[in-house]
């Protein structure tokens, strides 16, 4: 089998998680993030269980195919609003623990999806 190796076409790409701490590029964010449009920004949202459907509306974008939510250590179900709207906009949204959502939404950007991540450390 011959092997090839496939540029990321985004900047953003989680090397690590742990310890509640997110590690991108040479740097280390130990808050819960937002990644949108290449872009990373402190999310201040304290808790999935904080998640508010206008919250999920001020990032979704008519680019974006999938939203990647990761609910911390544990997994947790979100308010299904959250769910309709994004459906409604034929936006897909997954929610996993936190480590998971990290490799997913790593794996969707090396596809060249149009991927936003919540990620709750």
């Amino acid at each position: 089998m011959e092997l090839t190796l496939q540029a990321n076409k985004s900047n953003i790409f989680i090397k690590n998680y742990e310890n509640s701490c997110f590690y991108i590029a040479d740097s280390v964010y130990q808050h819960n993030i937002l990644i949108l449009n290449n872009q990373i920004s402190k999310y201040k949202i304290a808790s999935i269980s904080h998640l508010k459907l206008n919250d999920i509306e001020k990032i979704i974008t008519k680019e974006l195919e999938i939203i990647i939510i990761g609910t911390g250590l544990h997994y947790t179900l979100p308010n299904k609003d959250i769910i309709n709207i994004c459906h409604g906009k034929n936006i897909g949204v997954e929610f996993m623990k936190t480590e998971s959502a990290c490799k997913t939404f790593n794996l969707l950007v090396s596809e060249g999806r149009q991927v936003a991540g919540i990620f709750f450390a």
